[in-house]
């Protein structure tokens, strides 16, 4: 790859490599650029933080922040017009090399990535997500490995971009949905043992908890015990049992003061409660 201005440099490999990576870093006062592609090449054109504007045999495209151009230049010799202050990474791979690494998985692409590939199809828009923002543009920057572990580095990012941009999603709205029901779940598990762990000497409200962490009483209770292997009620009672077994273990508290700082108002139903968690009255229990 050459550049008839001297913006940008190469960040991996050069214009006689199967792969290799050019920024182009969007800083003040640089000339514009004309970049000459390599032939037979797939290039990818990926804006950093804001839209990506270029020309291209006469005419203007601009890529969106969270899309990336695809440029094939296995058609003919490609260059491409940036303006001065460009903010982008070009990342090339020979076409041949591609559409072997990818052959396996031909019927999980894009129709549009199968057609660039594999039908010589001249160029493409493809939507990505904020892992390109967030680790691969910094990674490919800043890679954390030199030497001969640099080859690994950028091929691995490369296929990184690939699983982004160029599979069909996964037919799993369900999945994506149950997916997220499930995190939904935990962090509402999560927040209610928190609540409860501040609330282990007040009487236990379902209701109140399960608005708390917004959602339903039912809801809550069958989350819950999915969850963590217990009831709620379950729970409490063991925290509150715990608890208690580390009060009587200090040597400062006597039974009838551990029972009420743990939210048992009558004496039998915390000795009941004591014995079905420890296995002894807690007038026996000795802390190990």
């Amino acid at each position: 790859m050459t550049t008839q201005q001297t913006a940008g440099k190469f960040l991996f490999g050069s214009h006689n490599s199967v792969l290799w990576a050019w920024d182009l870093p969007g800083e003040e006062n640089l000339p514009a650029s004309t970049v000459t592609l390599p032939s037979d090449q797939i290039v990818l054109l990926i804006p950093v933080e804001r839209f990506l504007s270029y020309r291209q045999n006469g005419i203007e495209y601009r890529i969106e922040s969270g899309s990336v151009g695809v440029v094939n230049t296995r058609i003919a010799r490609t260059e491409l017009d940036f303006p001065s202050d460009v903010d982008a990474i070009l990342v090339g791979i020979r076409h041949d090399t591609l559409a072997t690494m990818l052959e396996s998985f031909r019927p999980g692409l894009l129709s549009s990535v199968r057609d660039l590939v594999y039908h010589s199809r001249a160029r493409a828009e493809l939507s990505a997500r904020s892992e390109l923002a967030a680790q691969i543009v910094p990674a490919m920057r800043q890679p954390l490995v030199s030497g001969a572990a640099r080859a690994f580095w950028y091929e691995s990012q490369l296929k990184m971009l690939l699983a982004i941009l160029c599979f069909v999603p996964a037919s799993g709205d369900e999945e994506f949905f149950c997916t997220r029901q499930k995190r939904l779940a935990r962090m509402r598990v999560t927040k209610a043992k928190a609540m409860l762990e501040t609330r282990l000497d007040e009487s236990f409200e379902l209701s109140r908890l399960a608005t708390e962490v917004g959602c339903s009483a039912s809801y809550l209770s069958r989350t819950f015990s999915s969850t963590v292997g217990m009831t709620i009620s379950q729970y409490l009672r063991k925290r509150r049992v715990e608890k208690a077994a580390d009060l009587l273990g200090t040597g400062r508290y006597n039974v009838s003061e551990v029972a009420l700082e743990v939210g048992y108002q009558s004496l039998s139903h915390f000795s009941k409660a004591f014995q079905q968690v420890k296995g002894c009255l807690p007038s026996r229990y000795e802390a190990a």
